[in-house]
C-alpha cells in the first residue's frame, strides 16, 4: 500500500467498523455483499478521488482478460452516454456483474459504495428504497445512520476533490 493511500485505508477501516456495528444490531439490514440494488440505480456515474480512481483502475486491470474487456466496454458505453447526455434515470455501475448481482471490484470499491445504505445525507434524496421500506415497517428506532457529510469532508481532506467519471476517462473516447 502506498503512503498516499494509507489515510484512505484508515477512513475505510473506520467506515467498516460503523457498518459492522449497524449490521450486528440489525441482522435484517439489506446492505451486504450480494445486494446490488444501489449498483443498478446510480444517480450518476461515479465521482471518485484520485486515490480511489487509482485503486479502481488497478482492480480493473487485474481482472481476467475476458472480464476486463466486458468492464472496459461498459465503461466506454457509459462514457459515451454521459458525453452525449443520454444517461437513463438509473445508471448501472460499469463494475457490476449484472448476471451475478455482484461487484467485480468489491475489495477496491469506492467510499460511496462502502457507505451507501449506512451513511445518509440529510439534505439529499439519495437513499435506498428497500431500507426506507424496512424502516417504515420497523419504526424510526430501527435505524441509526452514519453522517455522509462528515465522510465526504474527510474524504476530500484526505484524498482530494472528487473527479467525475467523464473527466477520469475522457481520453478513452474519440470526440
Amino acid at each position: 500500500m502506498s503512503e498516499a493511500s494509507q489515510p484512505l485505508q484508515n477512513l475505510e477501516t473506520q467506515i467498516e467498523a460503523r457498518v459492522q456495528a449497524i449490521r450486528a444490531d440489525r441482522d435484517w439490514w439489506p446492505c451486504r455483499r450480494g445486494c446490488d440494488a444501489c449498483c443498478r440505480h446510480l444517480a450518476h456515474p461515479p465521482e471518485l478521488s484520485a486515490a480511489e480512481w487509482v485503486r479502481v483502475d488497478t482492480a480493473v486491470a487485474s481482472l481476467p482478460a475476458p472480464i476486463q474487456a466486458v468492464v472496459e466496454q461498459k465503461i466506454e458505453a457509459l462514457l459515451q452516454q454521459s458525453i452525449e447526455q443520454m444517461l437513463s434515470a438509473a445508471v448501472v455501475c460499469p463494475y457490476l456483474d449484472e448476471q451475478a448481482g455482484a461487484c467485480r471490484i468489491y475489495d477496491a470499491r469506492p467510499l460511496a459504495c462502502r457507505t451507501y445504505g449506512f451513511f445518509v445525507a440529510r439534505d439529499h434524496d439519495q437513499y435506498c428504497k428497500q431500507i426506507e421500506s424496512e424502516v417504515n415497517d420497523r419504526g424510526d428506532d430501527a435505524i441509526v445512520w452514519g453522517n455522509a457529510e462528515a465522510i465526504r469532508q474527510d474524504s476530500v481532506r484526505l484524498s482530494g476533490q472528487p473527479i467525475a467519471f467523464e473527466t477520469h476517462y475522457r481520453d478513452r473516447i474519440k470526440l
